[in-house]
């Protein structure tokens, strides 16, 4: 039975057009009717008052003013003309009442329409926002409701929509760029450990070298295949969120940077406190990845410098390398995952995750990050908690 009541009550459910359509013609009725009563009792007091005065002066004429007689020839006309006067006013008042309500109905008929019309033109933006919606796809995803006319409420929230369809685009293209690009990475070495194997088990026989050679080289297209899934791993869990605490980024940097390998080039450290909040563990994976793409992508005799301080809009770190000259209009490409500069070749040692990181760790925390290349070869990247 309650089934059967919900699903009644869904089935006698109004669209927005018609509860709007009848909204404006119960507004219409009620003003309506309030301005015919008003009407009513102003024409029913004229109508007593005019007749009062008619009677008032037909009775003042049969009464000598003089003596104050009556005369009583006369007083059987007025009582006459005041019953006369009485039905005559009963009649108009109830011919005002039957033709205003005539036109009332009327009225309200046609008001019903014109509602029901405008309600339609009104809600026209919202129907072309919704078959946009109704329509979209991830085959679909670029188009747009592109909505004309003034810039009222519904303009803004079809702005609004059209602006959330462009980020959502974005996403959506630079997800089928990244699962390409991860596949591809990721098929790499496994080619590399199949052609390995292959040539390995080609032959009957081989030498001990030649099998060392083959599990090397498998070793070490396993270890990137490791170092790979590790990286998009980081990348997926920093996408998640931040969880924030106070924190100094100067103990963060001094942790990250505790394991430096004696074969990195030298690193120039100048730790002032720098106080913020945010998440310790996501800002060390930050600073390490900034810290192991100085390292990597270095040339011969180079350094690394890292410092972090306090200034009013908030705390920050930096780390600058020397490296290969780079193209200032290549560096935003840096971010990306699986992009790489100069000196950031297919078969490095790297995912090409670890800037991708970064930004992912940055915009977690709604910090600031600037990459800029650094005069002489090499990158430069800062990174700004803000204050509070």
């Amino acid at each position: 039975m309650l089934h059967t009541w919900g699903h009644s009550e869904e089935m006698i459910r109004l669209t927005i057009r018609g509860r709007l359509t009848l909204w404006f013609a119960a507004v219409f009725a009620g003003t309506g009717a309030a301005m015919l009563a008003v009407l009513y009792l102003l024409v029913r007091r004229e109508f007593f008052t005019a007749s009062q005065a008619v009677i008032t002066n037909l009775t003042d004429r049969t009464t000598l003013p003089s003596i104050g007689i009556v005369n009583q020839a006369t007083t059987q006309p007025v009582n006459t003309i005041e019953v006369a006067t009485s039905v005559a006013r009963s009649d108009a008042l109830r011919a005002i009442v039957i033709e205003t309500g005539g036109v009332f109905a009327a009225l309200a008929a046609a008001s019903l329409a014109l509602c029901w019309l405008v309600a339609g033109r009104a809600l026209g933006p919202i129907r072309q926002i919704t078959d946009t919606a109704a329509t979209l796809s991830h085959h679909t995803i670029d188009a747009r409701i592109a909505l004309h006319g003034p810039r009222d409420e519904v303009h803004t929230l079809a702005d609004a929509f059209d602006a959330m369809l462009d980020r959502l685009a974005r996403a959506f293209h630079g997800q089928r760029e990244f699962v390409a690009n991860a596949s591809h990475e990721l098929r790499t070495p496994l080619t590399i450990i199949r052609t390995a194997a292959e040539m390995a088990l080609f032959r009957p026989t081989r030498t001990e070298r030649e099998y060392r050679q083959a599990l090397h080289t498998v070793a070490t297209a396993a270890a990137r295949s490791d170092a790979m899934l590790t990286s998009l791993l980081q990348l997926a869990q920093t996408q998640r969120g931040a969880a924030r605490r106070p924190l100094d980024l100067a103990a963060v940097a001094a942790t990250a940077a505790a394991n430096w390998p004696a074969d990195a080039p030298p690193i120039h450290r100048h730790l002032a406190p720098a106080p913020g909040t945010g998440d310790p563990v996501q800002l060390e994976l930050l600073l390490r990845n900034l810290l192991d793409n100085a390292a990597r992508y270095n040339v011969a005799g180079g350094a690394v410098w890292l410092s972090t301080g306090h200034a009013p809009d908030g705390s920050w770190l930096w780390v600058e390398n020397t490296g290969h000259a780079m193209d200032p209009a290549d560096v935003p490409a840096l971010l990306h995952p699986f992009q790489r500069g100069e000196g950031r070749s297919a078969g490095s040692a790297g995912a090409g995750l670890g800037l991708a990181i970064v930004d992912a760790v940055v915009y977690a925390h709604g910090a600031v990050r600037t990459l800029s290349p650094r005069a002489g070869g090499g990158l430069s990247v800062t990174v700004t908690l803000p204050a509070g």
